[in-house]
């Protein structure tokens, strides 16, 4: 009887056995500026923000145009995107666009990501 010797191909998930995500390399550039708000509310949901998202928000970007912010208005914590329009500086959900942003609105800092968890 004559034993064949056998060959294959390496495992292609060879050298990821071990690898993990930390979410925080990828997410956090400057750790002192950074926290994390909770979204409780749908007010934002056509820009892409959903009820349960979690925003990664870094205080110290300088916010401008088209980003989105974490603002303190009225007495509500809300995100809305940024816009500049007839010189003014506003804000907008994505149907609505808003005052523009004076004294009484604190830009709390600039969204960086956006988590949408499903499982609360």
């Amino acid at each position: 009887m004559k034993h064949h010797k056998v060959t294959g191909f390496a495992s292609p998930a060879q050298g990821y056995e071990m690898q993990s995500i930390d979410l925080n390399d990828l997410l956090i550039r400057r750790p002192n500026a950074t926290f994390f708000f909770r979204v409780e509310d749908d007010d934002a949901k056509t820009i892409g923000i959903h009820n349960g998202s979690l925003l990664v928000v870094d205080r110290s970007v300088k916010a401008k145009p088209d980003d989105l912010l974490v603002l303190a208005h009225e007495g509500r914590i809300m995100c809305r995107r940024f816009i500049f329009r007839d010189n003014e500086k506003l804000f907008t959900d994505g149907v609505n666009i808003f005052k523009p942003i004076k004294d009484d609105t604190a830009i709390l800092g600039v969204v960086m990501a956006s988590i949408q968890v499903f499982n609360k």
